[in-house]
């Protein structure tokens, strides 16, 4: 009994001095492309603690439940705050960490609020300054009238807006920023600040301030063969217009700051370099500022720096020749104020060395010893050795998360591979060593 409780005393020690940055998370994300807010939450959690049990708050690793899709760009700030407070409330109340998924690019939900005091300040689908184009304006009075929508393909074509944000210009950076403020980063410092006070700052798992964060392109687009979406369910039936397949989106990015095809092509020339490798560049460039803008807002409401996390596609580290706008370079996730995140999944198309991986995030910064997986899947490693060797991987390189999507619910209804679940269950009942920093 003295050595049981002499343990629990320790390993409350431990935990105290370490705090809960050290903490590794495996966050279990459900649903599909097309979730949005609904009663699962209360299922899914229940269906972790049925799994894997209650969470013990001295552990070094535990699950954590996602939040998914927090659509501060297609609702109102009070609309996603009411969402996040449910969250919150649901985390105290079943002792289950919670890690925030939000939606910076995608515009999932756009169009479709109940009322008019869910909707946004500024619908930016809809305004002439925030919305991508395919090509330059041919002068400054007459504005491209040809605006592409939002186009990618996971597993089934989705097109949830009928514009892709130009994440560039500094009126949707503005807008952004203000709505991700007012809606997510302020509510979820106050929610830590009372969590610190109670000693439950455990419940607070992250956020994931991208969603494999990039600037469309269309270039392998068959014009012969369109594609037509299948999520959202309201933009079911949609076809891609002919005049999108092949396109690049960025233009309304570049033109907002003040570039032009001909300042391209002058720079470019300056630069030593092709007009079409400056426009990738200037665009990689965008990609890195936005997701440092989402990072800084957290950053500077006192969120920890190890409990923010992007998120972008890993493929560069494998095949340098992939890199464009939606496999952007390794280096554009790495910012001061988070950890670099990333999907990864060798069994899927998400290739990644990690080696490589690694050595790149340390080119940029050399101080950062950590990683997320911001994006995995369960089906692919269903055995218990594969998943046991994917968690291994993560974990012992210096991964503070791994988020798994699509897991929820764990129930006789939808089963789940045994190998892989014992996997993770021997992963969370394991004391691993505590080093003392």
């Amino acid at each position: 009994m003295l050595n049981t409780l002499f343990i629990a005393i320790v390993l409350c020690i431990i935990h105290i001095i370490l705090g809960q940055s050290d903490i590794q998370y495996l966050i279990f994300e459900g649903g599909g492309p097309d979730e949005g807010p609904g009663p699962n939450q209360t299922l899914n959690i229940a269906s972790l603690k049925r799994t894997f049990g209650e969470i013990n708050p001295t552990a070094q690793r535990m699950y954590a439940y996602g939040k998914q899709q927090m659509r501060f760009l297609t609702r109102s700030n009070a609309f996603v705050r009411s969402e996040l407070e449910t969250a919150f409330t649901l985390a105290e109340n079943t002792n289950t960490p919670l890690f925030i998924h939000i939606d910076p690019i995608y515009g999932w939900g756009a169009d479709e609020e109940n009322s008019t005091a869910d909707a946004p300040t500024i619908k930016y689908w809809n305004n002439e300054t925030m919305r991508e184009w395919i090509e330059f304006p041919l002068n400054k009075s007459q504005l491209p009238n040809r605006i592409p929508r939002t186009w990618f393909n996971w597993g089934s074509w989705c097109s949830p807006s009928s514009a892709f944000p130009a994440i560039g210009a500094p009126n949707f950076i503005n807008f952004s920023a203000i709505q991700f403020n007012e809606s997510i980063a302020k509510p979820l410092a106050q929610w830590i600040i009372k969590l610190n006070k109670e000693n439950k700052s455990y419940l607070f798992a992250g956020i994931n301030i991208g969603w494999e964060t990039n600037i469309l392109n269309y270039r392998q687009i068959d014009p012969t063969h369109l594609p037509t979406a299948v999520w959202p369910v309201n933009s079911r039936n949609i076809t891609m217009q002919q005049w999108e397949a092949g396109a690049q989106l960025g233009y309304a990015s570049l033109y907002w700051q003040g570039w032009t095809e001909e300042k391209l092509i002058i720079e470019a020339q300056h630069r030593n370099i092709t007009r079409d490798v400056l426009f990738n560049l200037l665009c990689y460039e965008i990609i890195h500022n936005y997701l440092e803008v989402l990072a800084k807002v957290c950053y500077d409401n006192n969120i920890s720096r190890e409990r923010i996390f992007t998120h972008i596609v890993p493929m560069a580290s494998v095949d340098a020749s992939r890199i464009d706008t939606t496999v952007p370079p390794i280096w554009t996730a790495v910012n001061s104020y988070s950890i670099p995140g990333f999907t990864m999944d060798n069994r899927g198309a998400a290739i990644y060395n990690l080696t490589e991986l690694k050595y790149q995030i340390t080119i940029v910064d050399p101080s950062q010893s950590h990683f997320a997986v911001s994006e995995s899947y369960l089906f692919n490693y269903g055995d218990e050795e594969s998943m046991r060797d994917n968690l291994n991987e993560a974990f012992n390189n210096g991964g503070l998360i791994k988020a798994i999507y699509g897991a929820l619910p764990f129930s006789s209804e939808d089963p789940q591979p045994a190998g892989a679940i014992k996997a993770i269950q021997q992963w969370l009942n394991t004391n691993h060593t505590l080093i003392l920093k």
